[in-house]
């Protein structure tokens, strides 16, 4: 909910739109390239990596959401002392054994996207009475960004676990062009909330109960496909996992219940400490005072924030893509790594050239054809296991 703002800011509504068309036609389009056999047996081959993706989300939300509260002024919002931000990230933990059926998860998702309609309506059209026309940043600024988003979110939803239970578990593929409609609206309610005065967002409490219900609804999303129980179905499951992981009892839900809040908590701090070291202050400043400093500076939290997405701009579209292509280790993992730094130059740097470079080393490692390189033998699927 927060991209839309700073695209806004750079952009104005040429740059939301470049970001929420692929978005949009990602999401869309995943419903109708794929089938349910089909997503069976993608997520059955590359599960490790569905995973990650689902764990960096979890981790990436968590943080996004503590960091709303205290940069953006997003506490105390909701006329009650209670820190209800802090409260409902504890909500995923009830998923860890129990992760819910289909059917509770279509029911769940409906009552959200109904709850974030009711907010859009009493928070009003905000900045869409008024859109942005220009931004802080030139419009060849934004030709060289636009293939790089493009990328991303028409790649990132193949990975997306929730995608695939949706789909495997949908009466009807047009559920997903549904789904795009609900989404657009969603992105609409984002861009209201633009204040080209500060280039944030507008503060009230309508925007704050959406910023809660958004990264708590997308964590316990998450926490219920990865969680112990849904992992012992999967084909693939960790072998590191344990045999009574898996099962509801409350033995099993005790053994793992540390694991995500210590895992929560250590990528918080790890996020913090990332924001902490890219603000420019004094050397020789005292750590209480460096601290004091780091959290009243939005622009930190605003380079954690894309750093974050470079995950779901480069890393794991490439990612993909090179797999798909059977692209060798040797050389996949030294481009996106290439890709990354050039990433970060560019969307953290604001030099949105170095964004092209970082996809064309993408597609360049994606074409790589050398008989001197094995590639890897191709997985062969059938009944769901994985077969050399």
């Amino acid at each position: 909910m927060f991209l839309p703002i700073l695209l806004l800011r750079w952009w104005g509504w040429p740059g939301f739109v470049a970001f929420a068309v692929p978005n949009i036609l990602g999401c869309v389009a995943f419903g109708y390239v794929f089938t349910p056999e089909t997503s069976r047996r993608f997520v059955a081959r590359y599960a490790p990596s569905i995973r990650w993706f689902a764990w960096v989300t979890i981790a990436f939300q968590s943080w996004f959401g503590s960091w709303a509260d205290r940069r953006l002024g997003m506490q105390g919002l909701l006329g009650t002392s209670v820190n209800w931000a802090d409260l409902c990230r504890l909500l995923p933990l009830l998923f860890l054994m129990f992760p819910g059926s289909g059917r509770f998860w279509m029911i769940a998702g409906t009552v959200c996207t109904a709850a974030s309609f009711v907010l859009f309506s009493t928070n009003g059209l905000g900045a869409l009475n008024n859109p942005p026309v220009v931004g802080t940043m030139t419009p060849m600024s934004l030709a060289w960004a636009a293939p790089f988003m493009a990328f991303g979110f028409l790649l990132c939803p193949v990975l997306d676990p929730t995608f695939h239970r949706a789909l495997q578990q949908s009466p009807s593929r047009h559920s997903f062009a549904v789904f795009g409609v609900a989404f657009a609206a969603q992105l609409l309610f984002a861009a209201s909330t633009f204040n080209a005065a500060s280039g944030l967002m507008f503060v009230a409490w309508p925007i704050a109960a959406q910023l809660i219900l958004q990264t708590t609804f997308t964590m316990c999303a998450m926490v219920s496909v990865t969680s112990p129980a849904a992992l012992r179905s999967w084909t693939t499951a960790p072998a590191w996992l344990p045999k009574f992981i898996g099962r509801p009892s409350w033995a099993g839900f005790a053994s793992v219940l540390a694991l995500p809040i210590v895992g929560m908590a250590l990528g918080r701090f790890l996020l913090d400490l990332l924001t902490a070291i890219t603000v420019d202050v004094p050397v020789m400043m005292p750590a209480s005072e460096l601290l004091a400093s780091v959290s009243s500076l939005t622009s930190a939290g605003e380079a954690t924030y894309m750093r974050c997405l470079g995950f779901y701009g480069i890393i794991f579209p490439a990612w993909l893509l090179l797999k798909l292509r059977r692209v060798p280790a040797a050389v996949a993992w030294p481009a996106i790594f290439v890709a990354a730094a050039a990433a970060e130059r560019g969307m953290v740097g604001a030099r949105t050239s170095f964004l092209l470079v970082s996809l064309g080393v993408i597609v360049i490692a994606a074409l790589w054809q050398s008989d001197n390189l094995i590639k890897e033998p191709e997985i062969a699927i059938e009944d769901g296991r994985s077969q050399p």
